[in-house]
Parts: structure tokens; C-alpha cells; sequence
């Protein structure tokens, strides 16, 4: 008489399920998977850039495009080749998405599977999801002029609208600010480093790239924080016509004492992280299979 092991099936489909990740894993690693997801990076810097742009030349007195990565996309189609260089930014923003997902599936980071880790991994999923919300856009823009595209107060319009609705636009504003907060000490403290692979770089690009990523970074949680305090303060005044979003918190430096000189240092602030993150294309750590080692350069 033989007997059936009931554990077996069970173990076949682990196998399997290991198996397909370990393959996925491998892909991910892969050489050609690597420069996708740095050319996403170099796109994400290009974006950045012209945001801080636009809000320079606010600062200077002439008004463009709406401050927001919707508007720069909007905008870069409006140049000449507008539909070539939209499709360039659509494969560069879908290679951003990709590594966001990446970083959450398969943890090339190594956050690990404490409840901060877990956390950490569903931010980058949420910034994955965001990407290829912006591919959609693109994808849009490509297809032919959107009727609408929504903008940052559409949604907390919606929110105020349902019930404990301000309660959640402010529970979402907090939690923004209290991300970008976490964002600035990083940027400050130089924690980016250990994901960058500096170490066979020459002295003055370490300087540099710990420069840029420490002005960028601290820059763009500064203007992150503006926007969590306006959607805090949407909701505190049940106005989904207050300005929220990037552009919100731009609009709002300039009505400030000393608006223009405050504005214009946030532009340039952009513009730098813009610059570090396209320089991250050369410098980003993209290391699916061992731990990344700390660096020593801060």
C-alpha cells in the first residue's frame, strides 16, 4: 500500500512560485533592464528641470505652464518634434514606473519585511503607480489634445464631497507632510549615498553628486511639505478651490513676503534635484541580487 505525500502539491507550487522569481529576479538584474530604468531616471531629471524652469521664470515675471509634471508634458508636446520627444518621455517615465514596482517587489534595496520595510516597499509601489498614471497622461497627449486633464484640486474635490471627506483630504495632507519631513532629514543627512555607486568615481563627482543630491533632495521635501499644508489647509476650510498640488505650493511662495526671491530659490532648488537625478542615470545603485554596502562618503 502506498501512501500520498499531501504536502507535495504544496511544495511543487512553492517550487514553482520561487522558481518564477528567482527568473524574475534575474531579469530585473539584467543589463539591458538596468539602462531602462536609468534612462527612466534621466527622463524623471529632464522633468524636474524644466519644472524648476517654469517656476524661475515665474519668479521673474513671465507665467508659462501650469508647475506640475502633467504641465511640463503637456509642455515639452508643444515643441517642435513635441509628438517624438512625448513618446521619449512616455518609454522614460514607464522605465521609472517599472523600477518603482521593482523596488517593491523585489527589494533590490533591501528594506526588508519589517513593518517599516513593508512600508518603505508600498511608497515605492504608490511612486510606481504614480509614474504609469503619468504614462497614461503622455500616452494622451500622444494619442491627440485631452478635454481635461485633471488637476491636483480635482481629487480633493471629490473627497470633500463624500462623507468625513475633509477628514481624509487632512489625514492625507499630514501624512504628506510628515513624508516629506522624513524626505529633507535624508536629503540633509546624505542617506542617498549608500544608494549610489560612487565608489569608483573621482573625488570631486562624490562632492558633487552628494551636493546636488543634498540641495535637490531638501529642496523638493521643502515644496512636498508646502503641499501637504495646503491640502491640510483644504480641508481645514472645506474649499476644494483652495490651491493644492506643486503648483499650489509654488503659487503660494510667490504671494509670500519676499514671494519672488523665495520662488526663485525653490526653481533653482528643482532645477538641482532635476540635475541629480539625471546624473543618478550613471551614479544609482542597481543591485537586485546582493546588499548594497554602505557607503562611507557622508
Amino acid at each position: 500500500m502506498s501512501y500520498s505525500n499531501p504536502t507535495a502539491p504544496e511544495a511543487t507550487a512553492t517550487a514553482i512560485v520561487h522558481e518564477a522569481g528567482n527568473t524574475a529576479r534575474n531579469a530585473a538584474g539584467s543589463a539591458w533592464v538596468g539602462g531602462f530604468m536609468r534612462f527612466g531616471q534621466f527622463v524623471r531629471g529632464v522633468i524636474y528641470v524644466v519644472l524648476g524652469t517654469l517656476a524661475l521664470r515665474l519668479a521673474l515675471g513671465t507665467h508659462g505652464a501650469e508647475m506640475t509634471e502633467t504641465g511640463v508634458i503637456e509642455l515639452i508636446g508643444q515643441q517642435r518634434f513635441g509628438a517624438v520627444l512625448l513618446v521619449v518621455v512616455a518609454i522614460g517615465l514607464a522605465s521609472y514606473a517599472l523600477w518603482g514596482l521593482i523596488r517593491a517587489v523585489f527589494d533590490p534595496l533591501h528594506k526588508g519585511k519589517s513593518a517599516l520595510g513593508i512600508a518603505k516597499r508600498i511608497g515605492f509601489a504608490a511612486s510606481g503607480l504614480a509614474y504609469a498614471g503619468l504614462v497614461v497622461v503622455t500616452l494622451g497627449f500622444i494619442a491627440g489634445p485631452l478635454p481635461h486633464v485633471p488637476q491636483s484640486g480635482d481629487w480633493t474635490a471629490r473627497l470633500l464631497a463624500k462623507p468625513f471627506g475633509a477628514w481624509l483630504v487632512g489625514f492625507i495632507g499630514v501624512c504628506w507632510i510628515a513624508v516629506a519631513g522624513i524626505e529633507i532629514v535624508k536629503g540633509w543627512r546624505s542617506k542617498f549615498v549608500r544608494y549610489l555607486d560612487l565608489a569608483r568615481r573621482a573625488p570631486a563627482e562624490r562632492r558633487w553628486a552628494i551636493r546636488l543630491g543634498r540641495v535637490g533632495i531638501v529642496t523638493r521635501g521643502i515644496v512636498l511639505t508646502l503641499v501637504g499644508i495646503f491640502l491640510v489647509a483644504t480641508a481645514f476650510h472645506a474649499n476644494p478651490h483652495h490651491a493644492s498640488g506643486m503648483d499650489g505650493a509654488l503659487l503660494g511662495l510667490l504671494r509670500q513676503p519676499f514671494g519672488r526671491t523665495l520662488l526663485a530659490a525653490a526653481g533653482l532648488g528643482l532645477i538641482t534635484y532635476g540635475v541629480f537625478s539625471a546624473m543618478c542615470a550613471r551614479w544609482m545603485r542597481i543591485d537586485v541580487a546582493e546588499p548594497a554596502p554602505r557607503s562611507r562618503l557622508s
